[in-house]
């Protein structure tokens, strides 16, 4: 099926964000750490808090998160030692690391959003929680584990603010608490500031890697992984869930398949900063990504819609 350019104007708000990240991080200096505390610790659990609140929790919907981080797991142990047959300075763990998520926040959140619409939320929020959960835990072994052992990993994942802001959501969904007016319209306020930050603080990652030279090696391996392998493992889910286990509907299904379409996860170069392994080559490779996607996923999405 040819290119769907409709797809890709759907998504020029999000271009045009990216672009002013982008022009604020050349032009003017703009810290992009900054943003991302913001967007982690206070934006991110708010649309975390409202996905789980709105959400229809029972079913599929349920296990999806577990689904997801399970799957990033396995993706990651087993690209681990293929990755080490061809590096030993490190770079095989941020390849194994990177190769069991995506950026399935800041871009599949709006691009899920802006192409599917506001009723994709609540599975939207789902599978981005299951690739966080992978990413504090897991993913965190897998890049430093000889720095931290359980009690270090299970700290980051107690402390990450989205964790809390799920389980506070789930509970008075299922209890039916009523939330007080005034909060849900502030939680919705945060939540709307979610989108433009988030894909601001991917046009800073562009700016602040645009000189660096590519590793065409440990970038092949990580778009294979990422933009290959994950869209053909959706859609043969998709195709077995259409066919026998009837899980999900339509719109899960477009979830699914945009999620795995997304780019290189951006805490990519976060964990690879703070371990101190090569963090200048998955920075690199992440902004590749993201521009890769701005074209690979209204392509994949228009084949299968």
């Amino acid at each position: 099926m040819p290119f769907d350019t409709t797809l890709a104007i759907k998504l020029v708000p999000l271009y045009l964000l990216v672009a002013i990240g982008f022009a604020l991080g050349r032009g003017f200096g703009v810290n992009g750490q900054e943003l991302g505390k913001l967007a982690l610790y206070v934006l991110s659990p708010a649309v975390v808090f409202k996905g789980f609140y709105v959400a229809r929790l029972d079913g599929a919907l349920l296990v999806l998160p577990l689904a997801v981080m399970g799957l990033a797991c396995l993706m990651a142990l087993l690209a681990h030692p293929l990755a080490g047959r061809f590096w030993q300075d490190g770079r095989e763990r941020i390849a194994a690391f990177t190769a069991g998520t995506g950026n399935t926040g800041f871009f599949g959140i709006p691009a899920c959003l802006s192409l599917i619409g506001p009723e994709a939320l609540p599975v939207v929020v789902m599978v981005s929680f299951g690739a966080t959960a992978y990413e504090n835990s897991v993913g965190f072994f897998v890049v430093a584990r000889h720095r931290s052992g359980v009690a270090g990993a299970l700290g980051r994942v107690l402390k990450y603010p989205g964790l809390h802001a799920c389980w506070l959501g789930a509970l008075l969904n299922l209890t039916a608490t009523p939330v007080p007016p005034p909060v849900l319209q502030a939680v919705d306020l945060l939540a709307g500031g979610y989108v433009p930050v988030g894909m601001m603080i991917v046009g800073l990652g562009l700016a602040a890697v645009v000189k660096m030279r590519i590793d065409m090696g440990f970038t092949a391996f990580a778009f294979a992984a990422k933009f290959l392998v994950w869209p053909a493992l959706a859609v043969l889910f998709i195709w077995i869930d259409r066919t026998w286990l009837h899980a999900f509907d339509a719109i899960g299904h477009k979830v699914l398949l945009i999620e795995a379409a997304t780019p290189l996860a951006a805490v990519t170069v976060v964990h690879a900063t703070l371990n101190n392994v090569h963090p200048d080559r998955a920075a690199v490779a992440v902004a590749a990504s993201t521009l890769f996607a701005l074209a690979w996923l209204p392509l994949v999405y228009g084949m299968f819609w």
